[in-house]
C-alpha cells in the first residue's frame, strides 16, 4: 500500500454563494457515495485517479478558504512532487465534484421569486451540487441500478472501487480512487459478472463502458445539453432514466429533468401543496435551470426532515447528552426522505396541472 506523503496546496474559487457546509453535509447524505470520502471536522478527503498515471491515486482535502472567498483550499496528497499541470488537473476534478463554477444566479433569481421556496433556500441557498466525482463510477452505479435495488448497485460498485482502483493511504486511512473506464472495459465481460447481478447485467455494464470510452468525456461535460442527452441515448443499454441521471449528477449539466418521477412528484406536492404544478410548469418557470430545481429541491427536504427528528428526539429526551454534530459524524448515508407537504402558492406559470406518468426507477435518481 502506498503512503501519500507529499502534499501540494492551492485555493479553487466557487461562484457565489457557495457554502462549504452545504457540501459536505450533501456528501454524506448522496447515498451511492456515502463513505467514499472522509468528512470530518469542515473538511473533506477523497481519492482522485493520478492526472499522469491511471495506476495511482491521489487524495483531494477541501476546506475553508483563508480569505474568506467563496472557494476551497485544496491540499493534494500524492506519491511524489506534482507539477503544475498536474495540480491544475486534480483541482479541474475537485471543481466539476463540486459544481464550484456552476452560476446559478439565474436560479436563485427565480427561486426567490416563487414564495414556495423560502424554505428550501433558507437551507440550501449555498448549496452548489455534489456531483458523482468521476463519469465512470456514476455510468457504472445508474447501469447497474436500472435493474437492481439500491443498495445492490451501491455494494457492487464499492467492491469494483476496493478491488480495482489505485489505493493510497494519508494519516492511516486508506483511500481508494474509482478504476477508469479503460480498466473496466479491459475485465470484459467474465470479469465484471463478479460485480453484478448475473452475466446479463455484466453484459450490459460492459457495452455500455465500452460506448462510452469512445465519447469525449470533456464534449460531454461543455456541449449543449440536449445533444449530450441524445448522445447518451444512443448508446446500447442507456434510456432515459439513466441519461437523465448522467446529464446531472455526473456531468452538471442543469437543463433537463425527469419531473414525471414519482420522487420528483412528491417533492412538488412538498413543496406547493396539492395540485402542485404540472412538470411543464415547472419547467416552464425554471427553464434551463430545472435540473437544479429538482436538486435542491429533494436535497433540502431532506435535511429539513433530518433536522425536524433531530429536533423531536431532543424534545423527548431533554437530559440526553446531544448527538455528535453532523459534519463530525462519518455516516453510512442510507438516510430515509419523509417528506412533510406545505402548502403554498405556485410559482407563476400556466394554470393548467395535469397528472404525470409515473417513471420506474425513483430511487436511485436524485440525492
Amino acid at each position: 500500500m502506498t503512503a501519500l506523503g507529499t502534499t501540494t496546496s492551492t485555493v479553487l474559487s466557487a461562484t457565489a454563494p457557495f457554502d462549504l457546509a452545504s457540501s459536505l453535509r450533501a456528501m454524506e447524505s448522496f447515498a451511492p457515495c456515502s463513505g467514499d470520502q472522509l468528512v470530518t471536522a469542515g473538511r473533506a478527503r477523497r481519492a482522485f485517479l493520478h492526472p499522469s498515471d491511471p495506476t495511482r491515486a491521489v487524495v483531494a482535502e477541501v476546506t475553508a478558504r483563508d480569505d474568506g472567498l467563496p472557494g476551497v483550499a485544496l491540499t493534494v496528497f500524492s506519491d511524489g512532487e506534482l507539477r503544475p499541470g498536474e495540480t491544475e488537473a486534480v483541482g479541474d476534478r475537485v471543481s466539476d465534484w463540486l459544481s464550484l463554477r456552476d452560476d446559478r444566479a439565474t436560479f436563485l433569481r427565480m427561486a426567490r421569486a416563487d414564495p414556495a421556496m423560502t424554505s428550501i433556500l433558507a437551507t440550501t441557498e449555498g448549496l452548489h451540487q455534489v456531483r458523482f466525482a468521476s463519469f465512470t463510477e456514476a455510468a457504472v452505479f445508474y447501469t447497474l441500478v436500472h435493474h437492481s435495488a439500491h443498495w445492490f448497485a451501491k455494494a457492487y460498485k464499492r467492491r469494483l472501487l476496493t478491488d480495482h482502483g489505485p489505493h493510497g493511504i494519508v494519516d492511516g486511512v486508506r483511500y481508494a480512487a474509482f478504476p477508469p473506464m479503460s480498466t473496466l472495459v479491459a475485465l470484459g465481460v467474465k470479469g465484471l459478472t463478479p460485480y453484478a447481478s448475473n452475466t446479463l447485467s455484466a453484459r450490459r455494464v460492459h457495452a455500455v463502458l465500452t460506448a462510452l470510452s469512445s465519447l469525449d468525456e470533456h464534449r460531454l461535460r461543455t456541449a449543449p445539453a440536449d445533444e449530450v442527452y441524445d448522445t447518451l441515448l444512443s448508446v446500447r443499454g442507456i434510456g432515459p432514466f439513466t441519461a437523465h441521471a448522467l446529464l446531472l449528477r455526473a456531468l452538471g449539466h442543469p437543463d433537463r429533468a425527469p419531473l414525471e418521477m414519482r420522487q420528483h412528484l412528491t417533492s412538488a406536492e412538498s413543496v406547493y401543496g396539492t395540485p402542485a404544478p404540472s412538470p411543464a410548469e415547472l419547467r416552464e418557470w425554471y427553464g434551463a435551470t430545472i435540473g437544479w430545481w429538482a436538486y435542491t429541491v429533494r436535497t433540502a427536504l431532506d435535511w429539513l426532515d433530518q433536522d425536524r427528528r433531530a429536533a423531536a428526539r431532543s424534545a423527548r429526551s431533554p437530559g440526553r447528552a446531544p448527538r455528535t454534530p453532523y459534519l463530525l459524524r462519518q455516516t453510512k448515508g442510507e438516510l430515509s426522505t419523509s417528506l412533510t407537504a406545505t402548502t403554498r402558492p405556485a410559482p407563476p406559470a400556466p394554470a393548467l396541472h395535469a397528472a404525470a406518468p409515473h417513471d420506474d426507477h425513483p430511487a436511485a435518481h436524485a440525492s
